[in-house]
């Protein structure tokens, strides 16, 4: 009767050893699987965070193109520059410049998508700094022009660039 008791002891040490085993595995998992389910809710939050990020870049570059190409419409026309478009470049600029700067401090880890924000710009906030000259008929210099269209066609493309990084980056899972 004692090996009998002894083995029912035994089986109740096991059962009791099996039982804490089983709990313990069971916290580890659920411990587990919450930090994969907050993970993948600050990734989906921090995805969301990028493209809004990249999208007020996009947008603040082109209100700053926007104004610059209106002022050289302006100067085509004869008229003289204005302290409020001055105060409108500086405007955009400045907007231009936050929103690369946030999307700079949201992502660290993807040189491609940090040089077409760069890129995209630099080519906008660039664009003022050709000298236009006089205009006669409603043209420059073609020095002017050329350098006028490059800047257009180089401002586009980085545009175009940043739009593709941007979605890129976002397809990712980063």
């Amino acid at each position: 009767m004692t090996s009998h008791r002894r083995t029912i002891e035994e089986q109740t040490v096991w059962s009791s050893i099996v039982a804490v085993l089983g709990t313990l595995a069971g916290a580890a998992l659920a411990g587990y699987a919450q930090r994969a389910t907050d993970r993948r809710a600050r990734d989906a939050a921090n995805r969301q965070e990028v493209t809004r990020a990249v999208a007020d870049l996009l947008e603040a570059v082109v209100r700053h193109r926007e104004v610059h190409w209106l002022t050289v419409a302006a100067r085509r026309v004869g008229d003289a520059e204005t302290s409020e478009e001055r105060s409108r470049l500086a405007s955009t600029r400045s907007a231009a410049t936050v929103a690369r700067d946030r999307l700079g401090l949201l992502v660290l880890t993807d040189p491609a998508l940090l040089a077409a924000a760069e890129t995209a710009w630099r080519t906008a906030i660039r664009l003022p700094d050709i000298a236009l000259g006089p205009a006669a008929d409603g043209r420059f210099r073609p020095d002017v022009e050329t350098a006028l269209e490059a800047a257009r066609d180089r401002s586009r493309s980085a545009h175009t660039a940043l739009r593709i990084a941007g979605a890129a980056y976002i397809d990712s899972g980063h």
